[in-house]
C-alpha cells in the first residue's frame, strides 16, 4: 500500500502479517493474515519523549523559516520517535522494503523484505512478549543471485513468551498471498512456517529500558555505542547516526490533522558526504546489508537518502518511509561482490489494543508446542 499522505488526514488500514507453521520439521498449520486496523488510530499508550517532542514542535512553528531550526527539529523528533519504542508500553509495525541490488556483470536481483513486529513490555500484571517475522522473497534475479536465490530469501520469526523463552520458527514456500501479485498496491508474503532451532531457550526478557529516560545527547550516545558493536539491534531507524552534526542537508515540515489530532510530517534529505563520515552511520548501513566498504551514494537525480515520517501530537510514530541508494562490496555466502542498491521501505505504526492482542498468536505458539512435543 502506497502512503497516503498528509491530505487525506489518515492512513488506510494496512495489511500487516502472515503466519504458518511447525517444529524441527513440524508443520503447524494454515497461514493467518492479520492487519493494523488502528494505524490511523491516536495512540492508546504514552510517549515517554511527548514533552520534548511538543518543545521541538513549538520551536519549529515559532521560526518556520529558519532553514538551521527546522533540520535541528526534524532531527530531534525523529530521534524521540525511534526511542519512544524503547519506553512504551506495547505496539506494533508492519514495513515493506523493495531494493534493486545490481552486481554489474555478475547479475542483478530484486527483493522484497517484510516484517511484522510486535512488542508488549512487561508490566506489573503481563509478562513481555515479542512477536517478530521477517520474510524475504527474490523477485527476480540474474547471474550471481539467480544462482544464490535461496540465500537471499528466507523466512524467520521470533516468538519471545514466558518473559524469557524464544520459540523460533522458520519458513519455506515464500509466496505471495492469493489475489497479491507484483501489480498490487501492497502484495503481502506469506509461507509455511515450521518449529525451528532454538526451541523454549531462555532470552532475554522483554522489559521497557531502565532507569530515567535518555537526554537527546544520551539518545545520540547510545547509537554510537550500538552502532560500535555491543550487540543491541539499533534503536534508532534507518541506519543512520540522525544526531551527527549537518548530517540533515535539507528538511520541511507540514502539519495536518488525523483522528481529531494534529500529525506532523517531516521529510528530511541526509547530507551523503557527512552520513559517509560518520563512523556511527556507516557502521549500521554495513551490519544491516551484510556489506563491506559501504557507503551511500546519490541518487539518478543527485539527491542523497530521504526519510519522510510521520509523528502524532505527542510525538509517537504513525508512518514512515526510507529511500536510499548505496553502494559497497556484498557478501554472498564467503565471497564479496562490488555493487549497489536503490531500496523504498515504508513502516507503518499502531498502538490500539485490538492491533496488539497476543491472543490469536499465543493460541497458535501453545498448538505449536503441542506438536513439537
Amino acid at each position: 500500500m502506497k502512503n497516503t499522505l498528509l491530505k487525506i488526514c489518515a492512513l488506510a488500514a494496512v495489511p500487516a502479517v502472515v503466519l504458518g507453521a511447525s517444529s524441527c520439521a513440524t508443520d503447524i498449520g494454515e497461514n493467518k493474515s492479520y492487519t493494523l486496523e488502528d494505524d490511523g488510530t491516536y495512540p492508546a499508550v504514552s510517549a515517554a519523549y511527548e514533552q520534548e517532542s511538543r518543545a521541538a514542535i513549538d520551536r519549529w512553528k515559532s521560526a518556520r523559516n529558519d532553514e538551521a531550526v527546522v533540520k535541528q527539529v526534524a532531527a530531534e523528533l525523529y530521534a524521540y520517535a525511534c526511542y519512544n519504542e524503547e519506553y512504551i508500553d506495547k505496539y506494533v509495525y508492519f514495513s515493506s522494503q523493495t531494493g534493486s541490488t545490481d552486481l554489474g556483470s555478475k547479475g542483478m536481483g530484486d527483493v522484497t523484505t517484510q516484517n511484522y513486529k510486535l512488542i508488549v513490555h512487561q508490566g506489573e500484571d503481563t509478562p513481555g512478549y515479542k512477536y517478530h517475522y521477517t520474510l524475504k522473497k527474490v523477485n527476480e534475479a540474474t547471474g550471481t543471485i539467480d544462482t544464490f536465490r535461496s540465500f537471499f530469501e528466507s523466512a524467520r520469526m521470533r516468538f519471545v513468551t514466558d518473559t524469557d523463552k524464544l520459540y523460533r520458527f522458520e519458513g519455506d514456500d515464500i509466496r505471495y498471498e492469493d489475489g497479491h501479485d507484483m501489480s498490487s498496491e501492497q502484495p503481502i508474503l506469506t509461507c509455511d512456517w515450521k518449529t525451528g532451532s532454538d526451541w523454549g531457550k531462555d532470552d532475554p526478557p522483554i522489559v521497557k529500558r531502565e532507569g530515567e529516560k535518555l537526554t537527546l545527547d544520551g539518545i545520540e550516545e547510545d547509537i554510537i555505542q550500538i552502532a560500535e558493536g555491543n550487540g543491541d539491534e539499533p534503536v534508532i531507524h534507518g541506519n543512520v547516526n540522525i544526531l551527527a552534526e549537518n548530517i540533515v542537508k535539507s528538511a520541511s515540515i507540514t502539519e495536518g490533522k488525523a483522528d481529531g489530532h494534529s500529525v506532523y510530517e517531516v521529510t528530511m534529505e541526509l547530507d551523503v558526504d557527512v552520513a559517509n563520515a560518520d563512523g556511527a552511520s556507516v557502521a549500521m548501513l554495513k551490519n544491516a546489508n551484510s556489506a563491506s566498504e559501504c557507503g551511500w551514494a546519490t541518487d539518478e537525480n543527485g539527491s542523497g537518502p530521504v526519510i519522510t515520517y510521520q509523528i502524532w501530537d505527542n510525538g509517537l510514530l504513525k508512518y514512515y518511509k526510507i529511500d536510499e541508494t548505496w553502494e559497497g562490496k556484498i557478501k554472498v555466502l564467503l565471497l564479496s561482490y562490488s555493487g549497489g542498491a536503490d531500496t523504498e521501505t515504508e513502516v507503518w505504526y499502531s498502538y490500539s489494543q485490538k492491533d496488539t492482542d497476543m491472543t490469536e498468536k499465543l493460541a497458535m505458539l501453545e498448538e505449536a508446542k503441542k506438536q513439537h512435543g
